[in-house]
């Protein structure tokens, strides 16, 4: 028996559930409950397709289409979905020690967790917006939780400039259902190949890579994702931009199914690496003239998308391998790096020139911040060297040797600026009184566990990648562009 649909329906029907309940003394230990149950649904499916509601496969002619909606699982998606379960997991035990703790948070959580599971699991491009759409409401719901009037114009904001961006997609995705005739990624591909592309293609393709950078955080929609992380709450603003990564990955490779292996993604694939390359260094550049803690991690989230959508647009299979890697590890290390900033919230200060001396406050808190700090740098043993290098390797293999430079260049700065906070909010000498405000600070060793767990982690694949490495690369495989290949061997 397939219990694959439980990985959508099981969050999505408790989400329901508290927002019923959400003001019962039973909130917290549900989310607890609920928290570690998360952590089973990945391993429930079976690998393979899903059909809902008795549908098939049905021949038109001699011609296979598949009928109604499918869902598909292999182990690329089920590595994506457990990560962002174990994330959401990790988010919702933090939940409860916050006192305004209420259902509507954990509401809001695990259906930001179903909808972003179901675009990753579904074949069918309208299923995808759907969820697409929930997913961006449950997203600025997370924001204005936080209850500052700078979390509500930020989530204003990225609601309005959504609505746009989600209606430019649901007509893209119309005009490629009345250029193919279905709604199957699939069946799409397989349409597009045989026939000759048309204007409407064209305009479907433009609308989905809209959607693409509105829903992963790509340019022109870079500082309304940045701005969304920096006024959520750093445990919440852990979730967001596991949420946007995951998104990013679907869209990406839902355009390398639908247009990969065709002419025009020949400029496709250009347009692509300069929005991606812009992320990289516009993030970078921001984030080393920030003085605020949560907008220097926001704005790195940004360059790291770039990182992300970098190795999917390459086409190769090495490069998608090396993309959806650091996307993963990614969200590892930064997820630590947002609940690390908690201790700012505790002193009620982001802004780090009016921080120092932490060290001495928290010293343990301060060790597993600095690990996280090298892992997003690139540091070995930590995961994001492996996808760094991996990624590096794509680039060097697709006659681009100028990406891994600039891979370097900007590298460096990541180091500058994470070595910059380090040192102001740990190192930097403070005066005796303030130490004395310090000290009084308590951290709930819920956070240091979480941080532990997301680091060990990070070491862990940061010795063993091939655990994940060898997992994903037979799927990504059969999704590598063919004629960028072609090209590479011959150059």
């Amino acid at each position: 028996m397939n219990l694959l649909p439980l990985i959508v329906v099981v969050p999505l029907i408790t989400a329901v559930v508290f927002s019923y309940i959400y003001r019962s003394k039973y909130v917290k230990p549900l989310t607890l409950f609920i928290g570690f149950i998360l952590l089973v649904l990945p391993l429930l499916g079976t690998y393979g397709p899903y059909f809902f509601g008795g549908h098939g496969i049905v021949y038109i002619g001699t011609i296979p289409l598949v009928s109604g909606i499918v869902y598909t699982l292999n182990p690329l998606k089920e590595t994506m979905i457990f990560t962002l379960m174990l994330i959401g997991s990790i988010v919702l035990v933090l939940s409860t020690r916050e006192r305004e703790l209420s259902g509507v948070f954990t509401s809001l959580v695990l259906m930001g967790l179903a909808s972003v599971s179901a675009v990753i699991l579904t074949e069918d491009l309208f299923n995808l917006y759907v969820f697409y759409e929930i997913a961006a409401i449950t997203q600025a719901g997370l924001v204005i939780l936080s209850g500052t009037e700078e979390a509500y114009r930020s989530a204003f904001r990225y609601l309005l400039v959504g609505t746009m961006a989600g209606s430019i997609l649901l007509l893209g995705v119309g005009l490629l259902l009345s250029a193919t005739g279905s709604l199957n990624i699939g069946d799409m591909g397989r349409c597009l190949t045989v026939n000759p592309l048309t204007p409407t293609v064209y305009g479907g393709l433009l609308m989905l890579i809209v959607g693409l950078a509105y829903g992963g955080g790509l340019p022109p929609f870079h500082t309304l994702k940045a701005d969304l992380y920096a006024r959520a709450k750093p445990f919440v603003a852990a979730i967001l931009q596991a949420y946007s990564k995951f998104i990013l990955i679907a869209l990406m490779l839902v355009v390398l199914k639908l247009f990969g292996n065709l002419p025009i993604f020949h400029t496709t694939r250009g347009v692509l690496i300069a929005l991606s390359v812009f992320a990289m260094v516009f993030g970078t550049v921001m984030a080393l003239l920030q003085e605020d803690y949560r907008k220097l991690l926001a704005y790195h989230t940004v360059s790291q998308g770039g990182y992300v959508a970098l190795g999917l647009a390459l086409g190769t299979p090495l490069a998608i391998l090396a993309g959806i890697f650091h996307g993963i590890n990614h969200t590892l290390y930064k997820s630590a790096l947002f609940i690390g900033a908690h201790i700012l919230d505790k002193i009620k200060s982001t802004d780090m020139r009016k921080v120092g001396g932490l060290l001495l406050v928290t010293p343990t808190l301060a060790f597993l911040i600095l690990c996280a700090k090298l892992a997003s740098i690139g540091i070995p043993p930590f995961n994001g060297f492996q996808s760094k290098l991996l990624l590096a390797e794509a680039v060097m293999n697709a006659n681009m040797p100028e990406l891994a430079v600039l891979m370097l260049i900007l590298s460096i700065g990541t180091f500058l600026y994470m070595m910059k906070a380090f040192y102001l909010i740990f190192l930097r000498p403070c005066s005796e009184e303030q130490l004395r405000e310090f000290k009084d600070v308590k951290i709930s060793k819920y956070y240091i566990l979480s941080l532990g767990l997301l680091l060990v982690l990070c070491l862990f694949l940061g010795i063993y990648p091939d655990i994940v490495i060898d997992r994903l690369y037979p799927v990504v495989e059969d999704i590598g562009v063919k004629w960028v290949l072609e090209s590479i061997k011959n150059s």
